[in-house]
């Protein structure tokens, strides 16, 4: 059997603050950035700062970041907008209620995009033709001039019959600076505020790379398509030369960077051919005077896959022109089937730039220095963290990986466990919440188990089970309060992405490093050295499986345990009002996350949580059990009389001896004592000894001490018994 490698020992031990502490010093942090956005300007030579700060959920860093932008307010205001990013627009809502509150007098507002409902009329959409808008993105410079409203090519002002009195574009209308909330997709679009007046601030709320993360890919037959009529002679020698030079690179994994300027071509060169093919390029003409058919039929007849190609391949080479040495890791070759046959296509992975106009804050609790530095480089990265106050229990034996629970000929089994463990939680809980979190294919397989109806969709997801209240991983958990209240919470297994997946979005976002990014060649992830960071403070070893290149290790921490850890930050376990619970069903290690208890999955099932001796208590407890089914109902503790006495759990002396073995008489009568309690059995311990003397024999009887002592001599007429201690 191949063994897996073993890299080098990873994990992170937090430098722990205290709440009030942090909550100190998290108030002076953004305090100081806030106040000196009032009177800091964007040079022409630098970009303005960016200051990370990586905040344990609950210490309030979006609450802090809103009470101190209210404070300094009319001082922002006066210089311009601050723009307020969040995951998504129900979370920008929430904070603006929170921001109104705050501050009632200060002007603020929700930007919604056209396929948002609108605030009166939960029926319609923003826009009214949103599904059109959408369809054209990208092919028109801009879709408010294309479908609503701009000026024609006499200089005349022309508007559609809905634009009047449209709500999106109403917001565009909104005059003066304003505190503005929008979800993270405006990081990468222009968002409608009054352009007379600059942004002087940025806060970017929740993890923000996948929004900026792009991936998209071009077939070699189309990269090296015929140009466009009308292309000069020197640029179309260099048009050739450069499309070969590109694919045998990619085709001989070369660096590619130099391997275009080896053969002559300049830097200027290649960026001249991006510039030919941006001009040689026809958007999609459109105009807000042509009624709804025109458009439609304008839309449905414009070449839109031959305008994406061509804007690929304008991609291609502005990216090759950036760089003279190194690497290429933002281009690849790879492998697709279409319609049965194998094609070639070139895949291209980059990272949409932040805008660096404003200082901008960026609060995540997951934040990496080395991610962080690659989307908005340059910024500063502080970590202000406490530890979690809860019961933490975590299965040190097991991932519960969706393959595992799903299987099936055992999975059916695996998943009555789980659900016996969530049962018993929500009986402890006492009516308190408790939170179950897993991946939406486990949710709905334990659905079914509990209640015989397998959920269609995400409502039915969310149906309780077993009286708790399901969710799952994902960036839908990012920033919601909802739970924080609750008084547990289970995770079930982990969210584990597809390898190619993590190493597209590492080539994204670290494509420009020097060093290759190297690929994984298929089968299991090669084991990584790790450990569980205790409340102890001891660190029990551990392994998890994970990318050899610790960069696409990053993508993968980022999804798979800091999912783990935003869900389990749902119950914000700083400085809790009320006990907390957690129960993470998975193996995995969790950086920086203090667990109190390890144990085993099946020792959890059984409610063994606080079993020093679960292995013995499982095998004495089914043991026992056979034995109450007897008339008369007792056992010698030695391995002889164990072997003897229950011949169908100790087949033989000897396995009886390997069970004896570090199990001391007075450790298992206790162990028989807690497997009594736990199953009401009555129990008496008993002393045997011969006629002519010797050494006690430790036995037990399942009866009463009345009736013990009887039941003894009938069992072993031959040796004398008196009752233990």
């Amino acid at each position: 059997m191949k063994e897996n490698k073993t890299l080098e020992v990873m994990g992170t031990v937090p430098l722990w603050h205290r709440p009030a502490e942090a909550r100190e010093k998290l108030d002076q942090i953004i305090g100081g950035f806030v106040a000196a956005a009032t009177s800091v300007s964007k040079t022409p030579e630098r970009e303005c700062a960016a200051l990370a700060l990586k905040v344990t959920a609950g210490l309030g860093k979006t609450a802090t970041t809103l009470r101190l932008i209210a404070r300094h307010g009319e001082a922002l205001l006066a210089r311009g907008h601050v723009l307020f990013y969040v995951p998504t627009l129900d979370l920008a809502e929430r904070a603006h209620s929170e921001f109104l509150r705050l501050a009632p007098d200060i002007p603020s507002r929700v930007i919604r995009g056209r396929e948002a409902l609108r605030p009166h009329d939960k029926s319609k959409q923003m826009c009214e033709n949103a599904d059109l808008a959408k369809k054209i993105a990208g092919f028109v410079p801009s879709v408010t001039q294309a479908l609503c409203r701009g000026v024609d090519a006499d200089g005349n002002f022309v508007q559609s019959s809905c634009a009047s009195e449209c709500p999106y574009l109403a917001q565009k209308d909104v005059s003066g600076p304003h505190v503005v909330f929008l979800s993270h997709a405006y990081l990468t679009v222009h968002p409608p505020i009054d352009d007379d007046f600059p942004v002087v601030l940025r806060v970017v709320d929740e993890k923000v790379w996948p929004t900026l993360t792009r991936i998209s890919h071009i077939s070699v037959e189309d990269f090296m398509r015929a140009p466009p009529a009308g292309v000069e002679e020197e640029l179309l020698n260099a048009l050739s030369r450069a499309k070969g030079l590109v694919v045998d690179g990619l085709q001989r994994d070369l660096p590619l960077y130099e391997h275009l300027r080896r053969d002559g071509l300049t830097t200027d060169s290649i960026s001249s051919l991006a510039d030919m093919e941006r001009k040689s390029r026809k958007h999609l003409e459109l105009s807000p005077a042509q009624d709804m058919a025109s458009k439609k039929f304008r839309i449905t007849t414009f070449d839109s896959r031959a305008f994406l190609v061509s804007r690929r391949r304008q991609r291609i080479f502005s990216l090759l022109s950036e760089k003279d040495v190194g690497r290429c890791n933002i281009l690849r070759l790879a492998e697709t089937t279409v319609d049965g046959a194998s094609r070639q296509s070139i895949e291209i992975f980059t990272t949409e730039d932040v805008p660096r106009d404003a200082p901008m804050l960026l609060l995540d609790a997951d934040a990496d220095r080395e991610m962080t530095e690659r989307v908005v480089p340059g910024a500063e990265v502080i970590a202000i963290e406490s530890p979690p106050d809860a019961d933490i229990v975590q299965i040190k034996d097991l991932t519960l990986s969706n393959t595992w629970m799903l299987d099936e000929e055992k999975g059916a089994g695996r998943r009555a466990a789980v659900l016996k463990i969530i049962k018993r939680e929500v009986s402890r809980a006492a009516g308190a919440g408790v939170l179950v979190v897993a991946t939406k294919a486990v949710l709905g397989a334990l659905h079914t188990d509990a209640s015989g109806v397998t959920p269609t969709d995400e409502a039915g997801l969310k149906q309780p089970l077993l009286g708790a209240v399901p969710r799952w991983f994902g960036p839908r958990t990012q920033g919601v309060n909802d739970f924080e209240d609750f008084a547990a919470i289970v995770v079930v297994g982990r969210l584990q992405p597809h390898i190619s997946d993590v190493e597209a979005s590492a080539r994204a976002i670290f494509g420009k490093d020097l060093l290759p990014i190297a690929s994984h060649d298929g089968g299991p992830l090669p084991a990584l050295k790790s450990f569980h960071l205790m409340s102890d403070g001891s660190d029990p070893p551990a392994k998890c499986h994970t990318h050899p290149d610790p960069r696409v290790h990053a993508v993968i921490a980022q999804t798979r345990e800091c999912g783990t850890l935003q869900a389990i930050a749902r119950l914000r376990l700083v400085a809790p009002v009320r006990s907390k619970r957690v129960v993470i069903l998975s193996s995995l290690p969790l950086p920086g996350f203090p667990v109190t208890r390890l144990v085993a999955f099946d020792q959890l099932a059984r409610g063994l949580e606080h079993e020093p001796d679960p292995a013995g208590f499982i095998r004495m407890e089914a043991s026992l059990r056979a034995l109450r089914r007897r008339p008369v109902c007792g056992t010698r503790l030695s391995a002889g009389g164990l072997a003897a006495d229950l011949p169908r759990d100790f087949k033989t002396d000897e396995a009886a001896k390997r069970f004896r073995r570090g199990r001391s008489t007075d450790h298992l009568v206790a162990l028989c004592r807690r497997v009594s309690k736990r199953n009401g059995w009555p129990i008496t311990l008993i002393a045997l000894q011969k006629p002519g003397g010797g050494h006690e024999i430790p036995a037990i009887m399942l009866a009463p001490p009345e009736n013990a002592l009887q039941q003894a001599k009938r069992l072993w007429p031959d040796l004398h018994a008196t009752c233990g201690a």
